[in-house]
């Protein structure tokens, strides 16, 4: 959610309402869950804290290795242009996440360092991360 102000300058200032985007985004992980994700993270400028008005929601959803759609095709699943927020789902498997992890990619440095879980259960990516330390 977006606000805005002005002052006498004419000059608009746009602030994020932080706790509410948050609140959606929680929302909107547990109906990832409902739709087969294991767990939900946000990371990026909302985890990190250095967002402005304009950031988008950077989330990582991981699913079960049976998810029955391929790479490309399981971002549809988990797209919600009802939110106030632009929201940019990753979408992994446990194979693939735990796979990034063996090779220490970026995103699993991110995770590690700023990321929010959102929803559902971490046990599985802490066993990852665990493992690939």
């Amino acid at each position: 959610m977006h606000e805005k102000s002005s002052n006498s300058a004419g000059l608009k200032v746009f602030r994020l309402n932080y706790e509410l985007v948050f609140k959606r985004l929680k929302e909107y992980a547990e109906r990832a869950l409902e739709k087969g994700a294991i767990v939900v993270f946000l990371i990026g400028s909302l985890a990190r804290g250095d967002y402005t008005a304009f950031s988008d929601a950077d989330v990582i959803i991981i699913v079960r290795d049976d998810y029955p759609k391929k790479l490309p095709d399981r971002i549809s699943d988990f797209i919600d242009p009802t939110l106030s927020v632009d929201v940019e789902p990753r979408v992994y498997t446990l194979s693939e996440f735990s796979k990034m992890a063996q090779n220490k990619e970026r995103i699993i440095r991110e995770i590690e360092k700023y990321g929010i879980i959102l929803a559902g259960d971490v046990s599985f990516v802490k066993d990852i991360l665990r493992l690939h330390p």
